[in-house]
């Protein structure tokens, strides 16, 4: 037998052996990255659901709730009032010194005409437990971390929010990330009024 036939022998279990390594890498790597995509779906829809639960709350008592027992509590046994607007517009007349300065005069009422319990009015046909909603899910009981403020700005309070999951499935998310979709998943600023979420 020559040394070319023996390598050759030799080489086919190492040719073999790097082939089936290489396709479980990229098949790893494929099945990785849809276990990602699946997890931060799920995770954007419980920051979806906080973020409405909180919407409501703050529309209800001018404030956002950092305890989350206070959040399920709204949730679960709270109502939201029903408010129906309504616009009165008289006509001003020739004899009013505004009649040709000034368009119609233009008055806004606002009338409750009932109310509705929280959840049926934010997760309308949604059965989950809200105790639950600060847990991110598939993460061991770990925690959302959730922050509230209220800062004056001229004559106004502003409330500012922000919910954050610091515990990313996708180790490359990083809060020092240039692009803010690469940072963790959150939504809401304690710097800015607002409660965009980064994955939008």
């Amino acid at each position: 037998m020559t040394k070319t036939k023996i390598l050759t022998i030799l080489m086919v279990p190492v040719v073999l052996i790097l082939a089936w390594a290489l396709y479980h890498s990229v098949f790893d790597t494929i099945r990785e990255s849809k276990e990602i995509k699946k997890s931060e779906a799920v995770v954007t829809k419980q920051l979806k659901m906080i973020r409405e639960a909180e919407t409501a709350y703050l529309s209800r008592y001018k404030k956002y709730t950092a305890s989350w027992d206070t959040l399920a509590m709204f949730i679960d046994d709270d109502t939201i009032y029903n408010v129906q607007k309504k616009e009165i517009i008289t006509p001003r007349t020739k004899n009013d010194p505004l009649y040709y300065t000034r368009t119609d005069s233009v008055r806004i009422e606002y009338d409750t005409i009932g109310a509705t319990q929280v959840r049926e009015r934010i997760f309308p046909g949604q059965n989950f437990d809200a105790k639950k909603l600060k847990y991110i899910s598939g993460k061991n009981g770990k925690e959302f971390e959730l922050s509230v403020d209220k800062k004056k700005k001229g004559n106004a309070n502003i409330a500012f929010i922000e919910v954050v999951d610091r515990f990313p499935r996708d180790p490359q998310r990083k809060e020092s990330n240039a692009s803010p979709t690469r940072r963790l998943l959150k939504f809401g600023s304690l710097f800015e009024a607002t409660t965009a979420g980064n994955w939008e």
